[in-house]
């Protein structure tokens, strides 16, 4: 009866003719446009955001590693100096291509004490000592000593900023391979390695070195 029951009635679509649209069809016909988007950003955006995340932390521990010291893959930013351990034995040979373009090889040094320095243009402590390694090397340069500074971990343009910032006249070149680090055991920077006139590995301080540090150990293999 119609007092008591509605029917719904088929809707004409101009645009078909005689075709219709039926309300209860439409009504129950999946929204497929609009359900592709949810599901994508469901998958998405959280992986947008972790990598947002891992981006900011990478960028804060490089800030730390930079500014305050620190380590990563176990080698260190040595911001202590001290002395340390060593076991008196030959020095082991390299080859180093220095910056300026000429090359030094530590067996041809042989009758002189030579200070080997390990260092990066990024790491604090470096800068802290890099004055008093260059006034060293000016003291003692005339009395058998020389002075080669390791670079490690660098960029050449970062290096050789550094190296004009604070007037480094002492040979200097880069470790790229890591193979001269390999060899002596480097674990951190700054690191130097003291090698007598037999070329004997003698000393190894840790960490910044002072002046009256390094003028100690240089007197003492120059007697």
């Amino acid at each position: 009866m119609a007092g008591t029951e509605l029917e719904t009635q088929p809707l004409a679509d101009p645009a078909r003719g005689a075709s219709v649209i039926d309300p209860v069809e439409l009504a129950d016909a999946p929204e497929t446009g609009r359900s592709a988007s949810p599901t994508v950003a469901r998958y998405v955006i959280p992986v947008l955001v972790g990598l947002a995340v891992a981006a900011l932390l990478a960028l804060l521990v490089y800030g730390m590693l930079r500014r305050q010291g620190g380590s990563f893959a176990g080698f260190a930013v040595n911001t202590v100096g001290k002395a340390a351990e060593l076991n008196v034995r030959p020095a082991a040979d390299f080859t180093l291509q220095l910056f300026d373009g000429r090359t030094f090889q530590l067996s041809e040094q042989r009758g002189r004490v030579v200070v080997v320095n390990y260092w990066a243009s990024w790491c604090p402590p470096c800068r802290e000592e890099a004055r008093t390694l260059e006034a060293a090397w000016r003291t003692y340069r005339d009395r058998g000593v020389v002075l080669v500074g390791v670079d490690i971990w660098d960029t050449e343009r970062d290096a050789l900023a550094f190296l004009r910032e604070f007037g480094v006249t002492y040979p200097n070149g880069p470790d790229p391979s890591g193979q001269i680090v390999i060899e002596y055991g480097v674990t951190g920077i700054p690191e130097t390695y003291f090698v007598n006139r037999e070329g004997q590995l003698v000393r190894r301080w840790i960490g910044p070195i002072t002046q009256s540090q390094i003028g100690a150990f240089i007197e003492e293999l120059t007697q």
